[in-house]
């Protein structure tokens, strides 16, 4: 079941709970490093990891069509990614 609370907002909110203690640092360095918010700071990683424009209003599912493939930009995306955990287990 999904639920969500978004009476009165223009945008879905979420709550991310057990957020490991060294992504946590990575995300407020970089967010820091960047003059960003912490929140435009994990958009512009959640963007970039999954490869959608946030920006678009398109509300069809267009996108999915032959997302059982994996090109280049997954691929590479899915590497990004392993480099992440590779540094969560250093700290």
């Amino acid at each position: 079941m999904h639920v969500a609370y978004n009476v009165g907002m223009r945008t879905i909110q979420y709550t991310i709970r057990a957020i490991p203690k060294n992504l946590d640092n990575f995300l407020r360095r970089q967010a820091k490093m960047q003059g960003k918010s912490l929140n435009q700071t994990v958009l512009d990683y959640i963007e970039q990891a999954t490869k959608l424009d946030l920006q678009q209003t398109d509300e069809d599912f267009n996108w999915i069509i032959g997302a059982n493939t994996l090109d280049s930009d997954s691929l590479e995306a899915i590497a990004e990614l392993k480099s992440v955990d590779k540094l969560k287990s250093r700290v």
